[in-house]
């Protein structure tokens, strides 16, 4: 939140861009990012990230998560995409991640989120929650990715009503 964050995480977006141009394993790719994010970090900034390579003929996915929110899969059901837990980015430089691999079926939309969506508060300060969430995309199961995005961001708002929120709100749906 703030300047601080927004420059760590332009700092992140760059280092990622110059590794992932020349190494495509997800979790050597955060080993790096991790690395370099911890060096000269005294007010231990930390960065969830998911970080997932695609191989389009096959649907095979290989991903890598930093301390991020498991993303959904939306198919005939509403899953989440089993995850191994791991350490945010910039903590500590002998973190290890470790690449996983999924084969998507067709047509299933991978719908990650930060935890603004999850953390949404109504005036009563009940969160929107994982389960709001689930039964929301179970709901629009055929909307195409982006009615998908702005269906979700129409039904937080709707839940939250006029109350401030603390949290940034970032959701990605892509479809294979």
């Amino acid at each position: 939140k703030g300047i601080p964050s927004a420059m760590v995480m332009a700092v992140v977006h760059s280092l990622f861009h110059s590794i992932s141009g020349r190494e495509n394993n997800p979790s050597r790719i955060m080993q790096h990012l991790n690395e370099m994010s911890c060096e000269g970090n005294e007010s231990n900034m930390l960065v969830t990230l998911f970080l997932g390579v695609l191989d389009l003929p096959t649907g095979r996915l290989r991903y890598c998560s930093a301390g991020h929110d498991h993303p959904l899969l939306v198919g005939e059901t509403v899953t989440e995409l089993p995850v191994k837990a791991c350490l945010p980015i910039g903590l500590f430089t002998d973190t290890k991640y470790e690449t996983q691999e999924f084969l998507l079926p067709p047509k299933t939309t991978i719908f990650l989120y930060t935890d603004g969506l999850t953390e949404a508060k109504n005036a009563a300060h009940k969160l929107f929650g994982l389960a709001r969430v689930q039964e929301s995309l179970n709901n629009m199961k055929s909307c195409e990715p982006q009615m998908l995005v702005v269906q979700m961001k129409a039904e937080v708002h709707r839940f939250v009503e006029e109350a401030e929120q603390s949290e940034y709100l970032t959701m990605l749906a892509i479809r294979y």
